[in-house]
């Protein structure tokens, strides 16, 4: 079974959404509304923190529009997703 999560950014604040400790292959973050840029990193949850910055070096990026975008879950889990964003974006993580 899939694991999801949704929310709301609030602008220039780092969100982080932990997945389960679980055998995971695929992470799936999605911009839902297109209201802003996001800017995101996955990484081990058992590494240092790192932290995405808005138009910041290493991190993925979602485009102001509705997409999503797919990228390898670390091995081994858990994981966790750092989002971030200089607007309000409504977003979606999706693991499985």
């Amino acid at each position: 079974m899939a694991f999801v999560r949704h929310g709301t950014l609030v602008a220039d604040t780092v969100t982080s959404v932990t997945l389960p400790d679980r055998s995971l292959s695929v992470v799936e973050v999605t911009n839902r509304d297109g209201a802003a840029e996001i800017y995101f990193i996955v990484q081990d949850a058992n590494d240092d923190p790192a932290e995405p910055e808005v138009e910041g070096d290493d991190c993925e990026l979602l485009p102001a529009s509705m997409n999503s975008l797919e990228v390898n879950a670390p091995d081994p889990s858990p994981a966790v997703v750092r989002l971030i964003s200089a607007g309000t974006p409504a977003y979606s993580v999706r693991a499985e």
